[in-house]
């Protein structure tokens, strides 16, 4: 979890940046000025706390722009750069859900993919999230065992966030969506 310095809003700020950032501000106690907390909370917020998503993304300003949204909505993120990071942090974290780019530097989403089912059986839900919309790509991803294939300039992450629930759930039950391609 990443900690906001103490020092970076100062108390005069609070009224004007908790317009634009719903829930931060400071709290008793706590070392951390601005401490997130979610859009979710007048949702299940303490079930999405349990929630850990592992975001395969090399591209650290979209990972991020992720990680934000989804750690405000409650969620737990981890974040890996590779495929073989990605494995790592499965192997060690066990996460609930994993949203998978296809173009990564160290191999394909697609082999990725390939291999988690391969190396993880009992691995958790797949949803691919990548530029690529094409329908051969999208056909493969699904073929390989993904959830749901996003393409990035169609979703929000906030509409990512929301769906993600959803996802485990449709996961549990073995049911697959069609793709919003």
């Amino acid at each position: 979890m990443r900690a906001i310095a103490p020092a970076v809003v100062s108390a005069d700020l609070l009224p004007s940046v908790s317009l634009w950032l719903p829930g931060f501000g400071v709290e008793t106690g706590d070392a951390i000025v601005g401490r997130r907390q979610g859009f979710a909370r007048d949702r299940d917020s303490k079930a999405r706390q349990q929630v850990h998503v592992l975001l395969i993304e090399d591209d650290a300003a979209i990972a991020d722009m992720y990680r934000v949204q989804l750690e405000y909505d409650g969620f737990h993120v981890t974040i890996a750069t590779t495929g073989e990071n990605g494995f790592a942090a499965m192997a060690t974290t066990q996460p609930d859900i994993v949203l998978l780019d296809l173009l990564l530097p160290d191999r394909s989403g697609l082999e990725v993919m390939a291999d988690i089912k391969s190396r993880f059986p009992q691995h958790p839900p797949v949803v691919i999230l990548s530029n690529y919309g094409e329908p051969t790509m999208i056909d493969r991803g699904l073929s390989l065992g993904a959830l749901e294939y996003l393409v990035k300039s169609r979703v929000t992450p906030a509409t990512v966030s929301e769906s993600i629930p959803g996802w485990i759930e449709q996961a549990r039950r073995g049911k697959r969506t069609e793709p919003h391609n």
